[in-house]
């Protein structure tokens, strides 16, 4: 039997590495990809951990480079096979603040989380469209969000920016693929993710895809919110 497959675009310590090694615990192979190569073979060895007869690989990609992320992503179908899940997780979530942050930082951060992105999901459609006609399949295009597309902070202007393209452009996505079979959705994380937190940390995070992921599509959900961002904001703010 011929594993499903779990592509994470952005993986990472924390939610990342939850997600693919909770998937990897239910029986997934799992492409993991990110900019820094050595962390990805720490990651690796966290996500093989959890699974028994999976493949886990690294594949090390600047992301912001839609060129060399396309190349990535064929190989990865040629080595493991196409998808079921798709799962973008990439991000840069650091100060930004209006006046002093440069045009070619905007740039860089809408390359990685928005034409990665779309990159990322016009290279997944095929495979996950022909992926309906298996009865066991449950093809879906998930990726990480927050309330920022809702509530913008100042101090993270840019982040704010990003994610709400983001979150236009899953929502188009959406329109075109779940008449087609294929779940599109996010969850909408409402603050700092730590691991003390008892919601939102990674573990309860990845539970949160794995659900979606279960959902028949009757009971397909667009958008998973955890937390209150407005309350982070709140907080943030010394309100």
């Amino acid at each position: 039997m011929v594993n499903k497959v779990i592509v994470v675009l952005g993986s990472g310590p924390g939610i990342g590495v939850a997600t693919g090694s909770l998937f990897a615990s239910k029986g997934f192979d799992v492409a993991l990809l990110s900019r820094n190569a050595q962390r990805l073979q720490q990651d690796i060895i966290k996500v093989e951990k959890a699974g028994s007869n999976t493949t886990v690989q690294a594949y090390p990609v600047d992301i912001s480079d839609h060129i060399a992320l396309l190349t990535t992503l064929n190989k990865i179908e040629a080595d493991l096979g196409p998808p079921e899940v798709v799962f973008f997780n990439a991000a840069r979530v650091q100060p930004s603040k209006i006046g002093e942050t440069t045009p070619e930082y905007l740039l860089e951060d809408f390359k990685t989380m928005n034409i990665g992105l779309y990159t990322a999901a016009a290279w997944a459609i095929p495979h996950l469209t022909a992926r309906t006609r298996k009865p066991d399949a449950h093809p879906s295009f998930f990726f990480s969000n927050s309330g920022l597309h809702n509530y913008p902070i100042a101090d993270l202007f840019s982040l704010s920016m990003q994610k709400a393209a983001q979150f236009n452009l899953a929502g188009s996505l959406n329109q075109v693929l779940a008449p087609q079979g294929v779940h599109v959705a996010s969850v909408d994380i409402g603050g700092v993710v730590t691991d003390e937190d008892p919601v939102l940390n990674s573990r309860n995070i990845a539970e949160q895809f794995w659900k979606l992921y279960q959902q028949d599509k009757e009971q397909w959900m667009f958008d998973v919110k955890l937390g209150d961002i407005q309350e982070f904001i709140k907080k943030m703010s010394g309100q």
